[in-house]
């Protein structure tokens, strides 16, 4: 939040000086009279009586109306002009000073913006970074890839042995595991090793075939955490309903590829979705195949039993275009994956037995998900457990699980012509090969034992 800004306005006080007094002096005049000699008549000695009249000359007395004259001493009303000293009055400019003091003391209000300080409390509600039980962690020393990758060396006692693999399994004249196209070795969260020959570029979409499949387990799942797919419940798949036999058959039989229907991979029908006939409508296709096994009793390996798993998505996602910007937004985006490239059949829904390409960072972005447990960042990324379901056994093969092949230690997403994500949670470890129809099984265990010291 923005610190509030406090305005500050400053007045001005005008003060206004009366004239100084005018000080009025008045002139007392006083009248004085003077009388002549009178020379005294004998006979008429009583005429001086009538002069008396001088006594008139008292008259004079009133000349003490000037004493009135001190009316001028009214004129002390000057002294009110002492009234100037009320000028004092700008002495209560102070006040101006004192209230002027109180935006200095409102801007300590600011300081209260410590209240911020309680914003602390985030701190105290973020979540425990998840660990999904049974899977290792992602060190907080480590970031997570999702951005770039972290890289770090390989372990000093096993760098010659897994250098010398990877040079000759690329690079060498005999080429001992056919033709290898690139390699990624990722261990403890970090990207130890990232190589390819020279006529591949590591960050273009390689093709994935069948590691596909095991990208459909993951989106399966996100559905499945919506409560948008039941996978034990009846497909109810359109061209299977009412006493069709093979309605009874579920999402999870599919994944397990134990539906009971007829298919011949290696024969001619993953061929034909893909590049046949059976590409204008793959799950069409293996749809209208006939149950010729109980459901979850026989395995079968099966591209078009997770073309029908991919059309079940579509029918609650949309296909093409709307497919493809769900799987980004919920999974794809998250950890990264900007490469993908999804093939689609003649109607617009995703092959997902066989097409999620992508660039070999991009290929282990994805086997560190599973190495993880489905966590990603902290959080659950799969819902929790559903790794655990790729990872058990399906009744009609121990080997197999969820559109994952199972190891003893491990567990792996395979594809035609040697593609490989190999996950090794004992060894914190993901191995990932990229072929042109070379034999990556072998150089995924050769690698992995020279990564555990006993190769």
């Amino acid at each position: 939040m923005a610190s509030p800004v406090v305005g500050r306005s400053n007045g001005s006080v005008t003060m206004r000086r009366l004239p100084a007094a005018v000080l009025v002096t008045a002139c007392l005049v006083v009248a004085a009279c003077g009388g002549g000699d009178q020379t005294p008549v004998a006979t008429t000695t009583l005429a001086p009586t009538t002069t008396l009249a001088p006594t008139t000359t008292l008259a004079p007395t009133t000349t003490l109306a000037p004493t009135t004259t001190l009316a001028p001493t009214t004129t002390l009303a000057p002294t009110t002009t002492l009234a100037p000293t009320t000028t004092f009055a700008p002495t209560t400019t102070l006040a101006p000073t004192t209230t002027t003091l109180a935006p200095t003391t409102t801007t300590l209000a600011p300081t209260t913006t410590l209240a911020p300080t309680t914003t602390l409390a985030p701190t105290t509600t973020l979540p425990e970074p998840i660990i999904a039980e049974g899977y290792p962690a992602q060190s907080d020393a480590v970031a997570w890839p999702t951005d770039a990758w972290p890289r770090a060396d390989l372990p000093a006692e096993m760098a010659p042995e897994v250098l010398a693999l990877v040079e000759e399994a690329l690079r060498g004249a005999d080429r001992p595991y056919g033709v290898i196209d690139a390699v990624a070795i990722v261990q403890a969260g970090s990207l130890l090793l990232a190589d390819s020959h020279e006529d591949y570029d590591p960050s273009t979409p390689h093709w994935s075939f069948s590691v596909a499949k095991s990208v459909t387990h993951a989106a399966v799942g996100l559905l499945v955490g919506d409560a948008r797919l039941d996978i034990d419940a009846p497909t109810g798949l359109a061209e299977w309903l009412g006493d069709d036999p093979r309605s009874e058959v579920t999402i999870d039989d599919l994944l397990r590829m134990q539906s009971g229907l007829e298919w011949n991979e290696a024969g001619g029908d993953a061929a034909a979705i893909v590049v046949g006939d059976g590409n204008a409508d793959a799950s069409g296709y293996a749809a209208a195949r006939p149950l010729v096994a109980d459901p979850g009793t026989t395995f079968n390996y099966s591209t078009g039993s997770t073309a029908i798993v991919a059309s079940l998505m579509a029918d609650e996602l949309g296909s093409g275009e709307a497919l493809a910007a769900w799987l980004d937004d919920r999974l794809f985006g998250p950890l990264g994956i900007t490469s993908i490239e999804l093939e689609l059949d003649g109607t617009g829904n995703w092959l997902g037995g066989t097409g999620a390409n992508m660039a070999l960072g991009d290929f282990a972005r994805f086997g560190l998900l599973y190495l993880r447990g489905g966590v990603w960042e902290d959080a659950w990324l799969l819902p929790e457990g559903w790794v655990d379901h790729a990872r058990t056994p399906s009744a009609s093969l121990a080997g197999y699980g969820a559109g994952w092949w199972l190891g003893e230690d491990s567990f792996a997403a395979v594809g035609f012509l040697g593609q490989q994500v190999s996950v090794v949670p004992a060894l914190d470890l993901v191995v990932v090969v990229l072929a042109t129809g070379g034999e990556s099984s072998g150089l995924t265990e050769d690698l992995v034992a020279a990564m555990a010291g006993g190769g």
